[in-house]
């Protein structure tokens, strides 16, 4: 029998570098031969990347974290790799991205995933928490499904789609629509924050793309990443 052959490597879409300079980083996997590639839903400067070894250069901190990114990243395409070869022996690329991407997981909506939250915190009240928080998430939870109607006329989501993209448009919604003073946002924002985590004990989305989603919201706007602070 011929020996399989997997590889993962993380590059640079210079073609579809921005106007900003920023360029999209992709991971590429490969499979006998046969390859896939996907965005990973973020910017790198072009200066601070360094191709050969297919990461960042240096030792600054935004390089230290997006090597730490692309290490967890290539851990869990390696293991479940290894999986899918124990469990069906024939593995493409195909199907590794696929179940890093979650798209064989069960797809839970994003206000589902909030009524379930509210719901398991409602006997909690005046025990751990107090009839004002517990308000604070059900009123961020009708927001949301007015904001979901409003700006993308549908009725839901599913979780994985809450991206770093959402948040911000979820926080322009807010300001328009409520003129919240900026702790108040910020409160709300968090809220959001601390739900979307219950996913992974339901492993609707998995542990990575959350990973990527959290790392990216505490990259400060800087040289390496046009990423927007999110304030704790």
């Amino acid at each position: 029998m011929a020996r399989r052959t997997f590889k993962v490597l993380f590059f640079l879409k210079r073609d579809m570098q921005k106007a900003n300079g920023m360029i999209p980083l992709f991971c590429r996997i490969t499979v006998d031969g046969q390859e896939v590639r996907f965005g990973m839903k973020c910017d790198v400067n072009p200066k601070f990347w360094d191709v050969k070894a297919g990461k960042a250069g240096g030792r600054t901190i935004e390089a230290t974290m997006i090597n730490s990114l692309i290490e967890n990243i290539k851990t869990t395409i390696f293991k479940i790799y290894r999986d899918l070869q124990e469990r069906d022996n024939y593995v493409t690329a195909e199907t590794v991205r696929n179940v890093f991407l979650g798209a064989t997981t069960k797809q839970q909506t994003l206000l589902q995933l909030c009524d379930k939250h509210n719901q398991e915190r409602k006997p909690l009240i005046g025990i751990s928490i107090s009839a004002w928080q517990h308000g604070s998430y059900t009123r961020m939870r009708n927001y949301l499904a007015d904001f979901l109607y409003q700006r993308y006329n549908v009725s839901d989501i599913p979780v994985r789609d809450v991206d770093q993209q959402f948040i911000r448009n979820f926080e322009v919604y807010l300001t328009e629509n409520y003129r919240y003073a900026h702790n108040t946002l910020t409160h709300y924002l968090q809220n959001l924050r601390h739900t979307i985590p219950l996913a992974i004990d339901a492993e609707y989305i998995t542990k990575i793309r959350l990973l990527i989603s959290l790392c990216r919201s505490k990259i400060p706007t800087g040289r390496f990443f046009r990423r927007k602070k999110w304030k704790e």
